[in-house]
């Protein structure tokens, strides 16, 4: 098994639109593995614009993930947009070349790996209605006329077919499309030390102080919308465990409505899950509390 790769830290995170975002594939895997975050993978695929079921790179986080990130120095918050414009006017003429032959390399070889892959269907489907004449051909030879016509008219058809393929594999080479890169083409990556993007302010994060102390007490969290909470809470990694909690983060003087907490618990036990409820006192700590309805 081959060693993972460690990014260095701290790493960019790009901002798009309120939004953060992890798009390099080890820096997702290092997150995961070390600070304990799984986010939500977003991407699809080009050609299945309604893929739903199994998701791509990006990895969008949650606020409060990106959030502890910077605050443990792992990661700093940049502007997606802003940096690639930036990257975009320094580009140097020479990369803008390179890269420009590189894509028409790049194009040039999928469309002769294309009409290889048909002039091989074309041969296996020649030789195919071939053998299927013969035998036909030696099952009629003894009228002698019938059996030369229905081999002309086989050896006709399998040129057309010939011909057909031929033409797609020669299409191939005008109309392939072009092939993705995700390397970049400019010299301006993104400078922890030259960023002015700071992270998420946590009294602009609700619940932040209750998902960090989860967070150092072991638990992985992801968001808790699907059943009606703002995060769920793991003993372990999620592909591995089933959640033990669902979470709601309150204001230490936040008024919490009886329906709210009947409701809670009835919905956490219906679930499996006990329903949790917790903030930041006056002092600075943390208190939970879990409540789980009887009798079900």
């Amino acid at each position: 098994m081959a060693t993972p790769k460690i990014p260095e830290e701290p790493f960019p995170i790009y901002l798009v639109s309120s939004r953060y975002f992890l798009y390099d594939a080890d820096v997702i895997s290092h997150v995961r593995r070390i600070h304990r975050m799984c986010g939500c993978l977003t991407g699809t695929l080009p050609q299945i614009p309604q893929q739903n079921v199994f998701l791509g790179l990006p990895l969008e986080l949650m606020s409060e993930e990106a959030l502890l990130l910077v605050e443990k120095g792992a990661g700093y918050i940049v502007d997606d947009v802003r940096t690639h414009e930036c990257g975009l006017r320094d580009i140097l003429e020479e990369d803008k070349k390179a890269y420009l032959e590189d894509r028409e390399e790049g194009k040039r070889r999928g469309a002769e790996e294309y009409v290889r892959r048909m002039e091989e269907k074309k041969n296996v489907f020649v030789r195919e209605r071939n053998n299927d004449d013969g035998e036909a051909g030696e099952g009629e030879a003894e009228d002698g006329v019938e059996g030369e016509t229905v081999f002309e008219n086989s050896s006709t058809s399998n040129s057309k077919a010939a011909s057909t393929i031929a033409a797609m594999a020669a299409n191939a080479v005008m109309y392939y499309p072009t092939a993705s890169t995700s390397h970049q083409i400019y010299h301006c990556p993104p400078d922890p030390s030259s960023t002015e993007i700071t992270a998420p302010l946590p009294e602009r994060t609700q619940g932040y102080p209750l998902y960090k102390h989860l967070h150092e007490n072991g638990y992985f969290l992801s968001p808790g919308l699907r059943f009606g909470a703002q995060y769920m809470a793991y003993p372990g990694d999620p592909l591995r465990f089933h959640s033990h909690f669902v979470v709601n983060g309150l204001g230490w003087d936040d008024e919490i409505d009886m329906r709210d907490v009947v409701g809670g618990g009835r919905l956490g036990t219906g679930v499996k899950k006990a329903w949790m409820v917790g903030g930041e006192d006056e002092e600075g700590k943390v208190r939970t509390f879990c409540i789980e309805w009887g009798g079900f």
